[in-house]
This record gives structure tokens, sequence and C-alpha cells, in this order.
């Protein structure tokens, strides 16, 4: 390769993180000639203006009687009262400096409105503000926890989301986080919340690129405060010190595992019961003693402990068995299908719309997935004493 290109290749400008995107409202002269700027800067490389459809579309939601037979008089009368004659003044106008995309919206409310319409009444009206008013949801962890962002906003539950991890995009985590390719090497915080601005700009983030760590725990916890706390992360010790600490607060903690094809699903309803134990007390208290003084174990360590204690070995399919024993000899890590990070976002999801809405949802371990239902191979006698054989393989190596 010539030093000239590589030159060119060099100069290029690479892809970068996310930004707060800037909203322009025409209705101030500010905004306008603040937009004026930005586009004649060339800093706005495309623009995005579907407003004529979104605002079609949102009259018909107040008069559905319509859909098939539109009163063109009542639907002028009706862009007229938004736009004063000029729709390019109703609504906002978004600027995304990662892409240089400038994107037309409908205002906070009409939009969030336009997007759950197809919910109703699956989730009334009453219960769609109740979903978005001032609910705050922490993820932690985003590899499957994007999964979770991802189903939590096309239901429109949470308006300020919490983000936490450390690290950044990796080619392996694409068979899980819902990416492109050129995503890799972003910060995974970033990730997620492009596509959370992308969707709905006017929804609050907070970021925590440094993941969670006994240090901003508190300040996580307390000045944030959560009404649902979703954990994804890996680390076993931070895994407890939240329970423990959302316990206190009584907060309640979701969490998805996992287990090859399927999940399990753990809800600790701390805001019902503060005298609940973590983790349903499935894990022995010399267990967690132990975990909670060795902030640092190897990966395979960690699989035989989740695979114990956090999924139940008897829940776990053989092939996830096996691999588990193979952690850190053939593998680098415990595999994960991108089917059961998707599963385990719609769950979560489930769970978290359900304890907004103080529907009934009581603490306990789930099961959930396909193998059940679809898989023959379970009812085999070859297959369950092959499961018996890795299930005291697995036991040896926990304890």
């Amino acid at each position: 390769m010539g030093d000239e290109l590589n030159n060119s290749l060099s100069a290029l400008k690479k892809v970068g993180g996310w930004e707060k995107p800037t909203i322009f409202d025409l209705n101030s002269s500010e905004d306008a000639e603040g937009l004026k700027s930005l586009i004649e800067s060339g800093k706005v490389i495309r623009i995005s203006d579907n407003i004529d459809e979104a605002v079609e579309e949102l009259y018909h939601i107040e008069n559905p009687a319509q859909i098939d037979n539109l009163d063109q008089a009542a639907f002028d009368r009706y862009k007229f009262s938004l736009g004063g004659g000029d729709l390019r003044r109703y609504g906002q106008w978004v600027f995304y400096p990662w892409n240089g995309t400038l994107v037309h919206f409908l205002n906070a409310d009409d939009l969030r409105r336009l997007r759950g319409s197809r919910n109703r009444n699956l989730i009334t009206e009453e219960e769609r503000q109740a979903l978005i008013d001032n609910k705050t949801i922490l993820i932690l962890g985003l590899s499957v926890g994007s999964n979770a962002v991802d189903s939590l906003l096309m239901q429109g539950i949470g308006s300020k989301y919490i983000l936490v991890d450390m690290d950044s995009l990796a080619p392996t985590n694409l068979n899980r986080i819902r990416a492109a390719y050129d995503q890799v090497g972003i910060h995974k915080v970033d990730v997620v919340a492009k596509k959370i601005s992308e969707l709905d700009p006017f929804l609050t983030q907070v970021h925590y690129k440094e993941g969670l760590n006994d240090e901003n725990m508190q300040q996580i916890l307390s000045e944030h405060k959560p009404d649902i706390i979703i954990d994804e992360m890996d680390s076993l010790h931070l895994k407890l010190v939240v329970r423990l600490r959302a316990k206190e607060l009584g907060v309640p903690v979701i969490m998805a595992t996992d287990d090859g094809d399927n999940i399990l699903l753990d809800i600790e309803r701390f805001d019902q019961d503060k005298s609940q134990p973590i983790l349903h007390g499935i894990m022995p208290q010399e267990v967690i003693d132990s975990i909670l003084a060795n902030n640092q174990m190897s990966r395979q360590e960690m699989g035989a402990i989740i695979g114990k204690y956090f999924v139940n070995l008897e829940n776990v399919p053989v092939r996830m068995l096996e691999s588990l024993l193979q952690v850190g000899k053939t593998l680098p890590s415990w595999p994960q299908l991108g089917g059961a990070a998707v599963l385990s976002g719609l769950y979560l999801a489930y769970a978290a719309k359900k304890i907004i809405l103080n529907q009934p949802l009581n603490s306990g371990r789930f099961l959930m997935g396909p193998e059940q239902q679809l898989n023959p191979e379970l009812n085999a006698e070859a297959y369950k004493a092959r499961k018996t054989e890795l299930i005291k393989l697995m036991s040896g190596e926990v304890n």
C-alpha cells in the first residue's frame, strides 16, 4: 500500500461516539439563526424531513374513523393548528453530530404518542403516560443489557436511562448486540446512546463509561434514584454488592442469565419486601462471603458459580455444560447466543413494565426459552445420562 493511500486513509474522519444532539425550535429566532449557521458551516451532510407523513398518522390516531376516508378539510385545519400554515415550525429539528444528519421530529409528547400508537390497547394511553413519566431505569452491562434497552425503547418504557459499562464494542460482541461493524471500537455506552437518541432525542441519558464500581455505586443509586435496576454485569462481586444496596433502598432488581437457547429470569422485588435474601437465598453465605472478599475471579471460576447458583445446573443444557467445562481451556469465555440475548431483552422489558405499572409480578426465578417445547432430545436416556455426568463434573469444579 503506497504512502499516498496511507496518508489519505489516515486523513479520513473516524466513526465517532455519542455526543448530545442539538435541538432547534424554529419558533425561536435564536434557534432559527443557529440552525442556519449550522447548515452554512457544512456540518449537515443529510436531512430527514418526513413531518407530513408523521402529522397525518398523528391525525389518524385522534380520528381513527377517518383512516380509510380522510376528511381533507378537517385534516388541513389540523395541520394549520400545528404549524400555523408552515409545518417547518412545528416540532423540533435535531442534529446528530456523529453522522451529520438533521432530522425533523414531532414534539416530544406527540412523538411518543405516535411511536406507541400501535401498542394500544395492549398498553392503554394512561399506562403509556405512567411508563414514561419520571421513570428512571439503570442498566448495568450493555451486551445483553443493550437488548433490554431495545425492548424498553420499542414499548416506550422509561424517561431516563442510566447506562453503565466499561468496555468498547468488540467484533465478538456482534452476535448479541445490534450494531453495525463500523461501530467496533466505539464504547458500548456510546453505541447504545446513539440508538436511544436517534429514536427519541428527548429522553434523558446519564453515562458511566468507567463501569460500576464500589466508588460510584453510591452516587448512582442516591443521586439518580432508579425505579428499576437491570443487572447484566459479568462481575459476581458487583452483582452481590448492588443487590445488598438495592435491598437497603427498596429498589427492584431484574436479571436475565442466558443459558444456551434459554434464559433464566430473576426478579427480586425489594420494593415489596426488603427482608427477602438476595438471589432468593440460593447461594450459601460462605460462597457470598468468598465472592465479596475476592473481587478478581477467573472466567472459569465465574462460569462454574454462574452455572451452579445463578442458573442451576439442572436447568443447563448439555452443550452449555460441556462449554462451561472448557472455559479457560479451549474456550476464552462462556458462549452466549444472540437469540438468548434477544429473549433476555424481551423478558426484562416485560418485567420492568409490570413493575412500573404496579401490576402483579412476584419475586422468583423463571426458566424461559424454546428448549423444553421444541427439543425432543431432552427426554432421551442418553441425553439424561450425559447431563448427569456433566453436572457431577461441574459440581466438583465449584466445590
